[in-house]
């Protein structure tokens, strides 16, 4: 078998300038690829709305604000409900204070390496250093909130005009291909589209299963509201890291401030951890990519990429834009071995479920 120094050299090449490409055009393409998911997510609604007699502008407008009104409800019945049972606690400032107390307490009095620490001293540099911080934090906050709008906003916009001209781009790429492979091109156009609803049947059903695990949790520790805390925390999680942090931490605190056990908390922050886990390292790859028709490695190796390259955005983006540079792979003679990589017939290839027929 010989290899071809030049064609590899170029292979390499080609990738490191995408990679680079993908990295350095980050702010540009994050939002373009969300509105491209979204139209996608988006097409049998607006789809079935111009059936039903509407023209395609409306149906686009009516499919958007039918989905922004559902998600902004949805925020407000949960934010709500939280603003309402943390209002009903005005102890907690204090007990979060005892707490550390009795930390510092325990540390003095066990850890002989570790120099007598005063806690009113920590409690009164904090209280200080917040004082001073607080313009900072609050402008800070004013800014990240104010990129978030305009985020949704160009996201909103562009889906709204990908939904709009979508037959328009189908034909301009349909047209670029040669005569021969113009059905073959249409085909697979067809296919990439159907990729955000695999990702979104993908995704409600990690969520259920999610919620239900996380509702159970809370249910064995006793914790009230388990089920509004539990698919709270599920929803969160469709945010990587972030959000399954946070989605953890409002039960671990409500556990805090309703129960005089510091070990109820403690326990209910380990099992969130351990459900996290499990989610991160085999839920969301084997049932968001396998619905995606992605295999376990190449979901995993896709969060990891999407991570390093586009930060939180990318770990949500990078699945099903794995899928859909499988999809596109399928189609071509050269690249249809990363398409073989990528999908789920590896586990097949290798031979072992060959073998288990057998025996």
């Amino acid at each position: 078998m010989q290899i071809h120094f030049r064609k590899t050299f170029y292979i390499f090449a080609c990738v490191a300038a995408l990679l680079a490409l993908i990295y350095l055009g980050k702010p540009i393409l994050i939002t373009m690829t969300m509105a491209l998911l979204s139209s996608f997510i988006l097409y049998p609604i607006c789809s079935r709305l111009e059936r039903w007699g509407l023209s395609r502008v409306v149906a686009a407008l009516a499919t958007l604000i039918t989905i922004i009104g559902l998600t902004l409800g949805v925020f407000y019945l949960f934010s709500t409900q939280i603003i309402s049972l943390m209002s009903e606690f005005t102890d907690f400032e204090h007990k979060l204070v005892t707490l550390f107390e009795s930390v510092v307490n325990f540390i003095n009095n066990r850890v002989a390496l570790v120099p007598d620490i005063n806690s009113t001293d920590i409690i009164d540099s904090t209280q200080e250093w917040v004082e001073e911080s607080g313009g900072d934090i609050m402008t800070n906050t004013f800014n990240r909130t104010a990129a978030l709008l305009s985020g949704v906003l160009a996201v909103t916009v562009y889906t709204f005009l990908l939904l709009i001209y979508r037959s328009g781009l189908k034909n301009v790429a349909v047209s670029a291909a040669s005569l021969p492979n113009q059905e073959k091109t249409a085909k697979m156009l067809g296919e990439i589209q159907k990729v955000g609803q695999h990702y979104l049947v993908g995704m409600s059903i990690m969520i259920g299963i999610l919620g239900t695990a996380n509702s159970l949790i809370l249910l064995v520790f006793g914790i009230d509201h388990a089920f509004f805390f539990g698919f709270l925390a599920a929803l969160l999680a469709i945010i990587p890291y972030v959000g399954t942090t946070l989605g953890a931490l409002i039960p671990v605190l409500y556990a805090l401030m309703t129960h005089s056990s510091y070990w109820i908390p403690l326990g209910v922050m380990l099992a969130f951890w351990f459900i996290q886990l499990i989610e991160s390292n085999y839920l969301s790859p084997k049932i968001v990519g396998g619905n995606l028709n992605i295999n376990a490695l190449a979901a995993i190796i896709s969060l990891i990429v999407g991570g390093y390259l586009w930060g939180v955005a990318g770990m949500i983006l990078f699945l099903p834009m794995t899928a859909i540079l499988k999809v596109i792979c399928g189609y071509f003679d050269d690249l249809k071995p990363v398409s073989m990589l990528l999908g789920n017939s590896l586990y097949e290839q290798d031979g072992l479920t060959q073998g288990k027929s057998k025996n």
